[in-house]
């Protein structure tokens, strides 16, 4: 039987298929085209302190639905409000998730620095030109879903359309080949991404073997103020926080919560 995880890449190609006989990579790459100017993501990462990622996530495939009514428009701006230094927007189906989430985002956030993160499993060279299209500033490659070739292409077509890759890694051997892809920012994901549990020890086992020049986020799992003083102790740049934030009836209090002000 396949994982939930190949489910979902398997889901996520054939989709990819569809767009592309909707809309041919030519007329996808003159979109993208048109949008000039981009938000530095990496800058923003090596800002003083422990920054804050906040994302816009309607649902996860282990839990279910449990934003439905959010607004990606209006919570982007109380994320800009709080001082997120970047913002992620979920726009795979698997998180019950939609392009127009990243489509409000960009627009809602046009004459902000804020850089846009586009969380999808990109398989694919299409999908990483259409999150230049959609607004994006940097967008997700997941190393556990990829062969070491797949991740180095998917990069460099990333820098091609002005995008900046974050590769997301589990264990020692994902870091290896975020690494020798030469990925500009590196994200450690506390969740196991076959059995969705979650550790925070992931990040504080592999932290130390990311160079400190190479940006590095933690993701999933920190949901308290402990937590995030957990991953501030291992030295990370910035954390990443989506269904604490998402779906709390007060973001921008649950914000100053977890960032302790």
């Amino acid at each position: 039987m396949p994982s939930v995880l190949e489910r979902i890449v398997a889901d996520t190609r054939a989709s990819v298929a569809e767009r592309q006989h909707r809309m041919p990579l030519e007329a996808l790459s003159q979109l993208a085209a048109q949008r000039t100017a981009r938000n530095d993501f990496v800058a923003a990462l090596h800002q003083p302190g422990v920054g804050l990622i906040a994302e816009i996530k309607r649902g996860s495939p282990s839990k279910g639905l449990f934003a439905p009514d959010l607004s990606p428009a209006n919570l982007a701006r109380t994320y800009r409000s709080i001082g997120a230094i970047a913002v992620s927007v979920l726009t795979s189906a698997a998180f019950f998730a939609t392009d127009d989430d990243l489509r409000q985002t960009a627009e809602a956030l046009a004459d902000s620095a804020l850089p846009l993160l586009r969380k999808e499993f990109h398989v694919d060279a299409y999908q990483v030109v259409e999150a230049a299209a959609l607004g994006a500033d940097a967008y997700l490659l997941i190393a556990k879903t990829l062969s070491a070739a797949e991740l180095s292409e998917l990069s460099q077509v990333g820098t091609a359309v002005g995008l900046t890759a974050f590769v997301e890694v589990t264990d020692e051997r994902e870091v290896s080949m975020a690494l020798e892809a030469g990925a500009a920012a590196i994200g450690i994901n506390n969740r196991n991404l076959h059995t969705f549990e979650e550790d925070l020890g992931t990040t504080e086992r592999l932290r130390n073997q990311i160079p400190s020049s190479v940006p590095v986020v933690a993701a999933s799992g920190v949901r308290t103020r402990e937590d995030m003083q957990r991953m501030e102790a291992c030295g990370v740049n910035a954390v990443l926080i989506g269904e604490a934030l998402s779906s709390a009836a007060d973001p921008r209090g649950k914000a100053r919560e977890l960032l302790g002000r």
